[in-house]
Order: C-alpha cells, then structure tokens, then sequence
C-alpha cells in the first residue's frame, strides 16, 4: 500500500469521526442524558440495563426514518410512509397510510412545567367531550422513565362521540428545559392486530426519541455523515483491491522464477 493510498483512507476515517462527533455528540443532547426508555404494559418490561440507549446512532427498525423538529427542539422517528398532518411551533403530527394509526409529539407549558400537571390538564380537556369529541374515556396513569427521566404513562380506552369503534391512545409525558413538557402520542383502533402493531411502534419511537437538543442543520449533517461513509467504504474497497493485485503480482513473480528464462 502506497503512501497517498495510506493517507486517503486515514483522512476518510477520519473525516467520519470527526463528523461523529460533530452531529451526535454530548453538545447536541444540550448536556442532558438521552436515558434509558421503559414501556410500561402488561408485558414484562425489560431490565433497566437491557433497554436500548436513545439515540440518533441507535439503529432504526427496518422502513423507518429520522426526522428532525426544530422548533419542539427534538427529533424522532417514524415508518418511511408515514405522512405529516399537523407541522406547528409545538407539534408535529403524522399518520399512517390507511390511517389506521397516529401518532404526535408536542412541546409545550399549556397545562403546567411536570408531566403530572401535564397529564391532569390533558385528561381534563379530554373529558370536556364537546371539545375533544371522545366519550366513555378509561384512563390509567403509570410512573415510567423517558430520556433518563422520571416521566408518566397515560394509558386512554374511549371512542369518539359519534362512533362506537372502540380506540386505545397512550401517551408519554417527560418533562423538557425551560419549563416546557414533551408529549409523545399514539393512537389506533382498539383490535388486537391494531394493538399489537401500536405496542411495537410506540416502543421503537421511544427509543428514539431526543429532547432538549438544536436539530437545525440535524438532517443535512447526517447526510453528509452518509456521503463520508460511503467515501470510507469505497476506500476500504479499493485498499483490499489493490493488496489482491499485489499478492497475485508476487506470486506471479515466484512461479516465474521457478521456471527459469
């Protein structure tokens, strides 16, 4: 391996390291922990040692994608076909295909800087069915951790005032800097395919959500995160090329000499 090949392939790595650091390193998280995500339910939830870190290096589930909100201060994620519905200073808001699902994130002091007074405001408003069009609302409140904080689960069986379908949405408030409260949301029709799927989506998005951090600029740093490691690939490859040829060079070269002039 020659000298500018050596050079090459030490500045792709580290360009890549070094773009690391930049786009996901302690100053993104705004100096906060992103934690460790719990999902409460009637399933056993795992170790406090066992549940994934959130963050923007975290592997995404297969057909997902990270998307970036500036001003909740915040980035998340979602299935690739998911659409936006909702695009505010304080919530950002999408829907599956079919819209068989739903899901929210907002940031906001509506109801009062601690997840508690956040989930009593939210219940009252939801309860006020002239406003929230829900009825025969059950609700229940469980402690979990969210981003490496104390946070609350609220869990809400109900169907809207002019249909009996039966839905179930479950929301996780954690609070934020500044006194504002994150809201992560999730809801779906109440059939257990649809609650399976709503389980799964709601313990993916947890893991990677992050809070408390300036995103501007978030999504085209990771793109060129991605252009940087192609580039190493690409040097990688054309290094193992390269000592190939090499090797078959030498060995050419002996089995030359064998035979003779």
């Amino acid at each position: 391996m020659s000298a500018g090949e050596m050079a090459a392939l030490v500045s792709a790595a580290a360009a890549v390291v070094g773009l690391l650091l930049a786009v996901f390193g302690v100053p993104l998280l705004g100096g906060s922990s992103p934690g460790r995500p719990v999902v409460d339910g009637a399933a056993a939830a795992p170790a406090a040692s066992e549940t994934p870190q959130a963050s923007p290096s975290l592997p995404l589930p297969n057909g997902w994608r990270r998307v970036a909100a500036p001003d909740l201060r915040a980035a998340f994620a979602l299935p690739d076909d998911w659409t936006q519905d909702v695009d505010s200073a304080i919530q950002s808001s999408w829907s599956s295909p079919a819209e068989e699902h739903a899901m929210s994130l907002k940031r906001d002091s509506s109801y009062g800087p601690t997840p508690k007074a956040a989930v009593a405001g939210q219940l009252e408003w939801y309860r006020d069915t002239p406003r929230s069009a829900m009825a025969d609302l059950k609700a229940v409140t469980r402690p979990t951790r969210q981003n490496g904080k104390e946070a609350l689960l609220l869990e809400i069986d109900y169907h809207y005032a002019d249909r009996s379908e039966a839905r179930r949405r479950v929301e996780v408030f954690v609070a934020g800097k500044a006194g504002q409260v994150y809201r992560l949301l999730f809801d779906t029709v109440a059939t257990r395919g649809r609650l399976a799927e709503h389980k799964e989506l709601l313990a993916a998005a947890r893991a990677q959500l992050l809070i408390d951090m300036s995103v501007r600029g978030w999504e085209e740093a990771g793109g060129r995160l991605a252009e940087q490691k192609e580039l190493l690939a690409a040097a990688r490859a054309q290094l193992l090329i390269d000592t190939s040829v090499r090797g078959r060079e030498e060995a050419g070269g002996s089995a030359m000499s064998t035979v003779g002039p």
